[in-house]
């Protein structure tokens, strides 16, 4: 999780950039060059004018005051038995200390997040809705066939999993209006060859019908293998978790999509390459539920945007039951 430029992909997330305006640029720079002359001549003279210039008491007031303590969503669970929907058999923790960044989770304390291999390699996440069937988004199963694509359940680390089952996948529906292009309607349904084995370490996500969820303001999980390097690509070997917030549609120039996507963030905080189709999770009814789906984002250290599952809940039971 985390990085610099993203389409969240295989390890996708990605809005194209925006076009580069040359001349809203050129004025941006002359404004900075003239800034910078005034600048020295300030300096020259004595008068500082407070560009750029801070005394150390402040600087350290101000690195305080930047970045603060982001709470995890509370949600109580009975550990100890077997994974329920929405509560793990495990219960996660979360560092205590301000969210900079990913760390890792507890093992096994999110069961129903799964990793998707494409013939083999590490592409994408996504978690379980029923024991046969996992939801994703499209973009990672976009173009491929059901046959070249492996699930893996019960995994923390990836070097050494003794939890971990594995199963292949038979049949797939990509949402019928999903757009390549503009990552719209980014959500698909696999359905495996045989149901994955009920244990502590396997367990479902829970789902909502509130399109009205998750809320601007919800502070949200989201949890992954991808990248965290923002200058290359960097696998963890265990899964990383982290705390972030979503953000209104208009901080992040989402309009007419609204209903189907939302975007969500935190300072320097991200999901990023290899982490597309994962979870976003927010608590509902004091349950873990998936109520957004890694899909793209411009950069890997601001906000990303999700799709949002509520929207799609007819189209999973849909799906789940015919597929």
């Amino acid at each position: 999780m985390l990085s610099n430029s993203r389409y969240r992909y295989p390890i996708v997330r990605q809005p194209q950039p925006r076009q580069t305006n040359w001349k809203l640029w050129a004025g941006i720079i002359g404004c900075i060059v003239i800034l910078l002359i005034i600048g020295a001549i300030a300096l020259a003279l004595g008068l500082g004018l407070g560009l750029g210039l801070r005394k150390s008491s402040d600087s350290s007031s101000s690195s305080s005051s930047s970045t603060s303590v982001l709470s995890a969503p509370s949600v109580s669970c009975t550990y100890g038995g077997s994974a329920t929907c929405g509560c793990a058999s495990i219960q996660p923790s979360f560092a205590s200390s301000r969210i900079i960044n990913g760390y890792s989770a507890v093992a096994n304390s999110w069961p129903w997040t799964i990793i998707l291999y494409y013939n083999n390699a590490q592409r994408c996440g996504g978690f379980l809705v029923t024991y046969q069937h996992v939801v994703t988004a499209a973009h990672c199963v976009y173009g491929l066939t059901p046959s070249s694509i492996q699930i893996y359940a019960g995994v923390h680390s990836l070097s050494s999993s003794p939890y971990k089952q594995y199963r292949t996948v038979t049949s797939m529906q990509v949402h019928p209006s999903y757009d390549s292009s503009k990552y719209t309607n980014d959500i698909a349904v696999l359905k495996l060859a045989s149901s994955f084995n009920t244990t502590a370490y396997v367990g479902l996500c829970c789902l909502t019908s509130d399109t009205s969820l998750p809320a601007t303001g919800d502070n949200a999980v989201i949890v992954g293998w991808g990248t965290t390097s923002t200058s290359s690509i960097v696998i963890p070997d265990t899964l990383q978790q982290a705390v972030i917030q979503v953000k209104s549609a208009s901080s992040c120039g989402i309009t007419s999509t609204s209903n189907i996507q939302f975007c969500a963030g935190y300072t320097n905080t991200d999901t990023c390459q290899g982490d597309s189709g994962g979870p976003l999770m927010t608590a509902v009814n004091n349950s873990w539920t998936c109520t957004g789906v890694v899909s793209s984002g411009v950069g890997c250290t601001g906000s990303g945007f999700y799709t949002r599952v509520s929207y799609y809940r007819s189209f999973i039971s849909t799906y789940v039951a015919s597929l």
